[in-house]
């Protein structure tokens, strides 16, 4: 089958969750392919955005595989053919195509030149659930996609992954391998608790933002991340997968209120893109201090906003600066992500949308 019969075939605009194999996390869907892909060989190479979720730099290494880092657009936080080629070298054969902020890549043009790169192309849909491309859903577009229904996901559950993988000699050996991990259990919570407790104090310290402090944290909590979920968790997510359509609207309403009442002349708007949905909304100050203060005026009012994701290359590789990936690194030091989910309400998005304003 050609690539362009694989396009005209996904006809439906959100995922089918009977189609999903399910797994603990989405980094343990990510791993699962990877050590399925890689069984052959321990020196793979895969590559990823540099601002990408911390997690899944130790979920490759422990797959035994090498991250190679592309940069991003300054504005837009998301990557385009331009940024990925200009690092592949030929050697990787794995490409991450990470669509964040629940924002699609331009993912045809990605999967024809990752087809005739030889390339597997993977797609990470975990804050894009529901997002399409050319009235096509994400995660059907390239051999291979992770999703996320963990904290802060477009369905959110305490934990819960699940991928699709089209070629079915390859995913019969992930489902192999994915049956054979332990059920999710209150030892895995556990240890996910110590794990945030510690990170946290990490946090506090930017002397400690390197290799000699993330490297052993991470290869010693990454080996609680490979398990399954319950028939009840699933049940549960296929059920919330049913009214995605209206988490989306939800969403879309909020972000489009952001987005149109947010007229801050310091403050910039990401570029909408037709396929969207909203994960976060994301906008971007005018520098760095400002959007330190709007965040810490933000929390102080209880209201809720981030600021991922920054490169993470420095933390598991090398001491990083601004000149490694100057568009992750523009992107990361002065995006704000306002919530748009279930946890904020009419009362505290005006608050959010007056403190923003109102600073100068």
């Amino acid at each position: 089958m050609t690539l362009e019969e694989i396009w005209s075939k996904e006809r439906s605009m959100l995922i089918d969750p009977q189609k999903l194999i399910y797994a603990g996390r989405g980094s343990t869907a990510l791993w699962a392919i990877l050590k399925a892909h890689n069984s052959s060989s321990s020196n793979g190479k895969i590559l990823v955005p540099a601002n990408i979720c911390e997690i899944v730099i130790p979920i490759i290494k422990n797959a035994g595989m090498k991250p190679v880092y592309y940069d991003v657009d300054p504005i837009q936080g998301n990557a385009d053919i331009n940024h990925i080629q200009d690092a592949f070298t030929g050697d990787e054969k794995i490409l991450l195509a990470v669509h964040n902020f629940g924002t699609p890549l331009p993912i045809k043009q990605i999967a024809v030149w990752a087809k005739n790169q030889n390339v597997f192309l993977i797609e990470d849909v975990c804050n894009a659930l529901g997002a399409n491309y050319e009235n096509k859903p994400l995660g059907t577009l390239g051999d291979a996609a992770i999703f996320s229904f963990g904290y802060a996901k477009i369905i959110e559950k305490k934990t819960g992954g699940a991928l699709l993988i089209k070629n079915n000699k390859l995913k019969k050996v992930v489902n192999n391998t994915l049956t054979t991990l332990p059920i999710y259990n209150s030892q895995h919570h556990h240890f996910d608790q110590k794990f945030q407790i510690k990170l946290k104090e990490i946090r506090k310290d930017a002397r400690k933002f390197s290799p000699k402090f993330y490297v052993p944290l991470y290869e010693e909590y990454v080996n609680h991340l490979f398990y399954q979920i319950n028939q009840e968790l699933i049940t549960e997510i296929q059920q919330d997968m049913e009214t995605l359509q209206e988490n989306i609207d939800r969403r879309k309403q909020i972000a489009t209120g952001y987005r149109e009442k947010i007229t801050n002349p310091l403050i910039q708007h990401r570029t909408p893109v037709d396929g969207e949905i909203f994960w976060r909304y994301s906008i971007l100050a005018a520098n760095t201090e400002m959007r330190n203060t709007l965040i810490r005026k933000l929390r102080t009012n209880n209201l809720l906003a981030s600021t991922w994701y920054p490169p993470v290359n420095h933390l598991f590789e090398k001491k990083g600066n601004e000149s490694d990936f100057k568009g992750a690194y523009f992107f990361s030091q002065r995006v704000i992500n306002l919530f748009v989910d279930k946890r904020v309400n009419k009362e505290a998005i005006d608050k959010t949308i007056d403190i923003i304003n109102n600073f100068k």
